[in-house]
């Protein structure tokens, strides 16, 4: 897919890789469509990449905001060439202790919001002859862990319903497409960059978000996208 002047719209554009992607993404001429909860951050999005590109703002927590979101898209916009489920929240913390607020918008945000948004903005990549839905999944989708129930609970289902969807949709537009991502070195998670660094430093092995974004670049711009790349740094198991 030849990028330049096609609709990008990125779900949960402040995040770290979220924000990488649209520096490399920003190369090939895309015009964006940005959604997250903070206007003031949107603001400088659209500051720094220019007045053509436009935002939402949407509470992924609460229901209502995300079906006001998509209304307002469908009305605004002509079609949407690529989506980009980015948005995310990890909660790591022993099971006894999980709230239900906790599970409740770790949820919302992994799962219930990449459903709805995606379901909700189908008619309008279907307007598009090349559209692509990437959302960004997680290893720990694939590979239980102890203290991560929540998060890994909520990445299961967020790959079984792109996989399945994937399936469902097979051969037309848009296609799905499912980032199964390793560490990254962002401060998403229980650790800040400088933790991340200094183990690092002991061997651990985490991707930095450039690399991540051009990577992510590359499977967007290709003719021959798979349903699932499972994209893991050193370190992590060999059944995975």
């Amino acid at each position: 897919m030849k990028l330049s002047g096609k609709t990008v719209v990125i779900a949960g554009a402040s995040g770290g890789i979220g924000n990488a992607l649209i520096e490399r993404l920003a190369k090939e001429e895309v015009y964006f469509i940005f959604i997250g909860r903070s206007e003031e951050k949107l603001k400088e999005l659209v500051k720094k990449y220019g007045n053509l590109h436009k935002y939402y703002i949407a509470d992924f927590t609460n229901e209502k905001s995300i079906q006001n979101l998509i209304k307002s898209m469908k009305k605004d916009l002509v079609k949407i060439d690529v989506l980009i489920n980015s948005a995310g929240i990890g909660v790591y913390k022993p099971f006894p202790d999980v709230g239900f607020d906790e599970l409740r918008d770790s949820f919302y945000i992994n799962v219930f919001a990449p459903f709805w948004v995606t379901q909700g903005l189908l008619p309008l990549m279907r307007k598009s002859s090349s559209s692509v839905v990437i959302s960004l999944g997680s290893g720990m989708g694939i590979l239980p862990r102890e203290m991560r129930s929540v998060y890994c609970a909520t990445k299961f289902a967020l790959r079984g319903m792109m996989l399945s969807l994937a399936q469902e949709i097979r051969g037309k537009r848009p296609q799905i497409v499912l980032i199964t991502l390793g560490s990254t070195l962002t401060d998403f998670g229980p650790l800040t960059v400088s933790d991340k660094k200094r183990k690092m430093s002991r061997g651990k092995s985490y991707f930095k978000p450039d690399w991540v974004a051009d990577k992510l670049t590359n499977i967007i711009k290709s003719e021959n996208r798979l349903s699932e790349y499972r994209i893991f740094p050193r370190g992590y198991s060999s059944e995975v």
